[in-house]
C-alpha cells in the first residue's frame, strides 16, 4: 500500500474520464463537471500520459473510446461508484430513504401516478420524487434512480427492462359514442373531431400516421383538436370532445372503468414499448430494487393479468 499513491492516476482525471466516456463528448462532460472543455481535455491528457495508453479517438463531433478505453471505462465506473456508495454508507443516511423516478407526461399521468398509493402503503418510510418530462434526462447527472421511457429499449449507458408493449387505437367517451355519427370502419373517423397529440416528437405516432397506416387518405378538411400534452388529449376525450388515440397500458385503466371505450376494434403498433431503465454506472439500492420489483409486478398484472414478474439485470 505504500506505493499506492504513486500508482494511482489523479482522481480528477478519473472523474473527467468517466464523464467523457459516458457522454462521448468532452463538451458535455465539461458541462456536467462545471469546468471548461479545455480543462476536461487536459485531465484526459494527464490520465493518458499516466497510463501510457490512448483512451479516446478524437472525432469531429465528439470522442470515441479505444479498445483499452472501453475496458478501463468499466473499471473506473465500478470503482468510483463503490467509493461513492461507501461514502454514503459511512456518512449515514439523513432522513428517510428516497427514490427519484423520471417519466414522460403520458406514463406518469396514466400509469405511474395512479399506482403510487399502493406502493406507498407498503413502503411508507420511503420518499418518492417524480420528475416529469418528455425530454430524456441525464439520469446520473440529475440524480435519477429509475426512468420510465417509451422507445426501442436501446439507450446508451442504461439498463432497459421492458414493462409492456404499446399498441394504439381510437378511444372516446361512452357519451360521445352514443351521440356521434356511426362508426363502423376506419373511414368513418373522418366525420369526427379527432383529438391529436401535437408536436414534432409525436408526429411519428399521431392521427395522420394512424390513418395513413390503415389506408385512409387524410383530407385537408379533417377536423382536429390538438394539444401538446397527452394528459390534455385524454381529458378532452373524457369530456366528450372527440376521438383520441389511446395507447395500451396507458388507457387500460380508463377502459376498464368504462370511462373510455373503443369505437373500432382495430389497433396498430410501431413495435415500441414502455421500458424501465436504470444507469449502468450504478447498482440499484435496496429501495430502488423494491420499487423495480413492484413496477414489474404491476406491469404484468395490468397488461397480462399475471402475477409473475420479469427480472432486471444486476
Amino acid at each position: 500500500m505504500a506505493h499506492l499513491a504513486a500508482k494511482l492516476p489523479p482522481l480528477r482525471s478519473l472523474v473527467a474520464f468517466e464523464a467523457t466516456a459516458r457522454h462521448a463528448s468532452l463538451t458535455e462532460a465539461a458541462q456536467e463537471l462545471r469546468i471548461s472543455r479545455e480543462a476536461a481535455s487536459r485531465h484526459i491528457r494527464v490520465l493518458e500520459e499516466h497510463l501510457g495508453i490512448k483512451l479516446f479517438y478524437r472525432r469531429h463531433r465528439g470522442v470515441e473510446l479505444t479498445a483499452a478505453g472501453r475496458k478501463f471505462q468499466q473499471i473506473v465506473q465500478d470503482s468510483l461508484q463503490s467509493i461513492a456508495s461507501g461514502a454514503t454508507l459511512i456518512q449515514g443516511r439523513k432522513g428517510p430513504a428516497g427514490i427519484t423516478v423520471s417519466a414522460t407526461i403520458a406514463i406518469a399521468s396514466f400509469w405511474l401516478t395512479p399506482r403510487l398509493a399502493m406502493f406507498r402503503q407498503k413502503h411508507a418510510d420511503l420518499e418518492i420524487h417524480v420528475k416529469i418530462s418528455d425530454a430524456p434526462s441525464d439520469m446520473v447527472a440529475d440524480g435519477i434512480d429509475i426512468a420510465l421511457r417509451y422507445g426501442d429499449g436501446r439507450w446508451k449507458g442504461l439498463r432497459a427492462l421492458k414493462l409492456f408493449d404499446v399498441n394504439s387505437f381510437p378511444v372516446c367517451s361512452p357519451a360521445y359514442l352514443k351521440s356521434a355519427s356511426p362508426l363502423h370502419r376506419p373511414a368513418d373517423l373522418l366525420r369526427h373531431t379527432l383529438i391529436n397529440l401535437d408536436g414534432a416528437v409525436h408526429v411519428a405516432e399521431d392521427w395522420n400516421w394512424w390513418l395513413h397506416s390503415v389506408g385512409i387518405s387524410v383530407p385537408r378538411s379533417l377536423k382536429t383538436l390538438g394539444f401538446d400534452s397527452y394528459a390534455n388529449v385524454m381529458q378532452a376525450a373524457l369530456d366528450g370532445h372527440g376521438i383520441a388515440l389511446g395507447f395500451s397500458g396507458l388507457a387500460t385503466d380508463l377502459l376498464a372503468k368504462g370511462q373510455l371505450v373503443r369505437p373500432l376494434d382495430l389497433e396498430l403498433t410501431r413495435g415500441l414499448a414502455v421500458y424501465l431503465v436504470t444507469p449502468r454506472a450504478s447498482k440499484p439500492s435496496p429501495p430502488v430494487r423494491s420499487f423495480i420489483r413492484w413496477m414489474t409486478t404491476e406491469a404484468g398484472r395490468v397488461v397480462h393479468g399475471a402475477t409473475t414478474r420479469p427480472t432486471i439485470e444486476d
